[in-house]
């Protein structure tokens, strides 16, 4: 619910302070931000735009679990600005009654009282000097001209009651005072302030009016980029749920209760341990394929991408300055604002349309990280041909893009899903490397050596060799088990097979000669692993480094081959690494790059 002190009055709310809170404790940093903050919005708004506090939780019985510093700085401001507009003293009390009450701390109570009544504070033997610090210093800020003009006090203070806004959440009934005190050590021990995805919520959707609690509940839903927004329920057709809501609009999505826990009108039930039934039937595999899996964007990062396809990728700075969730709120401020006459508010609900579809988009037709690898549902059988090609190609995506590339196949991926809801995952195969194949066309050879960043390449070939992994290994061999079963993983450290200076004995020593020195740095030389490895194989020769591959073929060590280029390398050349061997294999590399491309 949102709410003003204007508000607040109105609907003849009152407020305490359960026992266990701590006491008041801003500073003057704290408050000197917030009035000078306000001040700004006042000006910036002509005095029309709300300015948000954020959030606070209360109980049934209206106790603040969370927000009692907000609110008792709220109760300062009106002690003060009773002088400038009337109004605020029916904040401060009614009927001899103060809107915020303090459990069980009577002298907090007795001076907060002698404040609203204007008494001299001085001489209160249970002043509190936290509140008398705030008092001083927002008086202070009011009768200073250089900060508020005389004809300005009035209005500022009618600004204030008018438009400072937060929201009040209130938590379920059942809370023991117990619970009470475990859900406020947990708020305040976390030591984490309010997100800026959080922030821009209320300042986004506070524009949408009757709908507005509906768009926060949905948001709350998206947020929570980790959780599936659609998961199982007992009997039904998952399959055609996800469809719909995929294909449908927020109004349909809300009115069909599509996603699990968006009811509005009546939450799915929570069941305690002892009501759920037993059952000797193991769970099914989409379970065990979603069980710790997160989304590969995080929650502002999926923001910003999809206010950049909105805006049609059109914008008017830096493209990885747009994409800091740093300058998330500025940039919303900027290309889709939330103050002033530039509102506009079927804007806001477009976006918040495109943000659902987007989320369904993620956690249905794109992989999901989990503990061993990665997942992908899109309603297969996890045995589907064309559903595993699709997993490791866009595995290969996720783990080749970051924020620095500012993840390019999020528009591809988006392409296809507003064009035909869920696609078939030939098709949307088909679709992402036509796509890749445009944004990465493959460099002359000579081009892909150790010096420049070529990463790409080595999971772009490493896919190339998953993909025709029956083809380049011997049947029920373990090269191709080892390759069958082999993860995309977030390597960044690109190695010399034949290193530069051999820590042990090795076959293979370079001269130093431009010919020697451009063959060792070429890509035929190249693996990339991980950094941890790259550590441990430092310097190690061929033969040490062939141990290693050795290894997982004997089985004697488990989990996935780092770079199945090394296999490769393993398998074509068992009884050393030769100049020719390198010139060699580098060119075979190159024509499996190149024929990845048909």
């Amino acid at each position: 619910m949102k709410c003003t002190p204007y508000i607040i009055t109105e609907s003849k709310l009152f407020y305490s302070i359960p026992i266990y809170q701590r006491l008041f404790e801003w500073d003057t940093d704290n408050i000197i931000t917030l009035l000078d903050d306000l001040k700004k919005e006042f000006e910036q708004t002509n005095g029309q735009g709300d300015y948000y506090i954020g959030m606070l939780t209360s109980t049934k019985n209206n106790e603040l679990v969370d927000g009692q510093q907000r609110f008792t700085v709220m109760m300062l401001m009106g002690c003060v600005l009773q002088d400038f507009y009337s109004e605020w003293k029916l904040f401060l009390s009614s009927d001899n009654k103060s809107r915020l009450d303090f459990s069980s701390r009577p002298l907090d109570n007795t001076y907060l009282m002698s404040l609203i009544e204007q008494k001299n504070e001085d001489d209160n033997a249970s002043k509190n000097l936290k509140m008398q610090n705030g008092i001083k210093l927002i008086r202070t800020f009011m009768e200073d001209s250089s900060k508020i003009q005389i004809e300005e006090k009035s209005s500022f203070a009618e600004y204030i009651f008018k438009h400072l806004s937060f929201f009040i959440s209130d938590l379920p009934e059942g809370y023991s005072a117990r619970d009470l005190n475990k859900y406020f050590e947990r708020m305040n021990t976390s030591g984490k302030n309010l997100e800026q995805h959080e922030i821009l919520k209320v300042k986004l959707l506070s524009n949408l009016d009757a709908d507005i609690d509906k768009y926060m509940l949905l948001w709350n839903k998206l947020a929570d980029v980790d959780t599936l927004l659609i998961r199982r329920r007992k009997d039904e057709n998952l399959e055609e749920r996800k469809r719909q809501a995929i294909n449908s609009g927020i109004s349909v999505v809300f009115a069909n209760n599509l996603i699990n826990g968006i009811d509005f009108d009546n939450q799915e039930e929570v069941k305690s341990i002892f009501k759920i039934e037993m059952s000797s039937i193991a769970p099914k595999n989409e379970r065990e394929l979603t069980k710790d899996s997160r989304c590969v964007l995080t929650f502002p990062y999926l923001l910003l991408q999809v206010l950049y396809r909105k805006l049609g990728c059109k914008i008017n700075c830096k493209i990885n300055d747009f994409f800091k969730p740093s300058n998330l709120i500025s940039i919303f401020e900027e290309y889709l604002p939330f103050n002033g006459t530039n509102v506009n508010v079927e804007d806001i609900k477009d976006f918040m349309e495109r943000l659902l579809k987007a989320r369904l988009a993620l956690d249905i037709c794109f992989v999901r990280p989990t503990e061993y690898g990665f997942s992908l549902d899109m309603n297969l059988n996890e045995d589907d041909s064309n559903l595993k090609n699709l997993l490791m190609f866009e595995s290969m995506l996720y783990v080749s893009s970051s924020n620095y590339t500012n993840y390019r196949w999020f528009n591809w991926l988006m392409d296809v899903v507003d064009e035909k809801g869920i696609p078939e995952a030939n098709v949307l195969y088909r679709h992402l490397k036509n796509e890749t194949d445009k944004e990465f066309p493959l460099p002359a050879y000579d081009q892909l050596n150790y010096t420049g960043d070529n990463r790409y390449w080595f999971w772009r070939l490493d896919f190339h060799i998953w993909q025709h992994r029956k083809e380049i290994f011997e049947k029920d061999s373990q090269e191709l088990l080892i390759a069958e079963n082999y993860i995309f993983k977030r390597n960044r450290s690109i190695e010399h097979i034949a290193p530069q200076s051999p820590r042990s004995n090795s076959v293979m020593k370079w001269d130093e000669t431009l010919g020697d020195n451009t063959l060792r740095d070429s890509f035929g030389n190249l693996v990339m692993i991980s950094q941890g490895l790259n550590s441990s194989l430092n310097n190690e020769s061929y033969e040490v480094k062939r141990a290693h591959v050795q290894s997982y073929c004997n089985g004697s060590k488990s989990g996935s081959i780092e770079s199945l280029k090394l296999l490769v390398v393993h398998k074509d050349y068992p009884n050393g690494w030769t100049r020719d061997d390198i010139s060699e294999h580098g060119k075979k590399m190159y024509n499996w790059l190149h024929d990845s491309f048909q």
